[in-house]
């Protein structure tokens, strides 16, 4: 075997290792009362407090399964989450998208389809999240803001107040995730 059938087998056997890595990250989708998502992948890698916190912010554990990669609406940016037909089947219009990186540091993505797919490229901390999370939502919610999130604490429901947040589309990436 000369060097260049060498070179042609190792780069097959790293770029089909690279290939099988990536299909097998498997999703865990939460859905609100609003029909508003949160995807997180790799599940395997979601730790209790990341679960907790979502959970406590009136988010149901709806389904998992593989995850695609996808890109926004309009085309732009491409990042794993749930199958399109998984979204619709859930009607889901916007969501946002963890990726649980191994130190319990976060990656995130925001879909809506009249802005697209907003990937920043910051790394984030869930206490990060739980700031931000909050005032994704409101914006999600548009001119149909509710001021009060549900989340149960203690077996029971409790009211926490959300702060209400209004900014322009540009402004959008900046004052959410």
């Amino acid at each position: 075997m000369n060097k260049n059938n060498l070179h042609l087998v190792i780069f097959t056997c790293l770029f089909w290792g690279m290939l099988s890595t990536a299909w097998a990250y498997d999703y865990q989708l939460y859905k609100n009362r609003e029909n508003i998502g949160i995807v997180v992948f790799p599940k395997k890698l979601i730790y209790p407090d990341l679960d907790k916190y979502i959970l406590s912010q009136a988010f149901e554990s709806k389904e998992n399964g593989k995850a695609v990669m996808r890109s926004g609406s309009k085309g732009e940016n491409e990042t794993f989450m749930m199958p399109l037909e998984t979204q619709k089947k859930n009607g889901i219009t916007r969501f946002i998208v963890l990726q649980v990186l191994q130190d319990h540091n976060l990656l995130v993505g925001i879909f809506e389809p009249e802005w697209g797919l907003t990937l920043p490229s910051s790394i984030f901390t869930l206490q990060d999240i739980k700031e931000k999370i909050p005032q994704t939502l409101n914006i999600f919610r548009g001119d149909n803001r509710q001021r009060q999130t549900q989340r149960l604490e203690n077996h029971g429901l409790r009211a926490i107040s959300s702060t209400l947040v209004i900014i322009s589309r540009e402004n959008y990436c900046n004052a959410c995730i």
